[in-house]
């Protein structure tokens, strides 16, 4: 059944915060946007209001709609909720994910590890937008298969705004080189292997240690764009 028109519009603007295509601090031009997207303004106007609501964009009078950018404050406030969560997580998923689960596990470290070698073997320094974008997504899937292996749904609602917006935020924040990448598929290994032997305090370990270094380098990426 096909979506209403305003879902559909909803859909399309979010596909274009998530794939980098708006970037955060641009200010969204409703024209521009139904053009694109062959609607009037209307049910773009909607989908933005809806998209403000969910904390993507920012209503700035005089300005009109914003992409929500970062900050070290709101940093610290998404990787605090998602630290929270996620570790109570990974103790949970360690009792009750299905070897499905642990199978999705395993494809999504895959792809982050045959990216990470696909740029290192080739003397590159970090990912270009389309590998780095899938890399960001299998990451991202990689946590959601841990919430929904925790079989419990409160938990992947409560962090699922973290993850998206952390999607839209870091998709162009420039630290995806070697070295976060490699640190990347470590710490992710680390979870996985932790969550293979049922080892849920070590899993909860592995996630926390995971959470706080990603937020350390947005804060450490945050303070160097400021004083540039």
């Amino acid at each position: 059944m096909k979506q209403p028109l305003p879902k559909q519009v909803h859909g399309a603007i979010r596909t274009k915060l998530l794939d980098g295509s708006l970037s955060p601090g641009s200010r969204l031009d409703y024209k521009l946007l139904a053009k694109e997207l062959g609607v009037s303004t209307t049910p773009v106007r909607e989908a933005v209001t809806q998209l403000a609501s969910e904390g993507f964009v920012e209503l700035v009078p005089r300005l009109g709609a914003v992409v929500r950018s970062l900050n070290q404050n709101s940093a610290r406030e998404f990787y605090e909720v998602r630290e929270a969560v996620e570790t109570f997580a990974a103790l949970k998923a360690a009792e009750r994910l299905s070897p499905r689960h642990l199978e999705m596990l395993r494809k999504q470290l895959d792809i982050m590890e045959r990216l990470f070698a696909e740029v290192r073997d080739r003397g590159g320094d970090k990912l270009d937008a389309p590998a780095l974008y899938e890399f960001l997504d299998a990451d991202l899937a990689f946590h959601k298969t841990i919430l929904l292996g925790a079989r419990n749904p409160a938990l992947a609602r409560t962090v699922e705004e973290s993850h998206i917006q952390s999607r839209i935020f870091f998709a162009d924040r420039g630290i995806h080189d070697l070295v976060r990448l490699r640190l990347a598929c470590e710490q992710h290994g680390a979870i996985l292997a932790a969550l293979e032997i049922r080892d849920g305090r070590g899993a909860s370990e592995a996630m926390r240690h995971h959470i706080q270094t990603s937020l350390q380098f947005t804060l450490d990426h945050l303070e160097t764009a400021i004083e540039v």
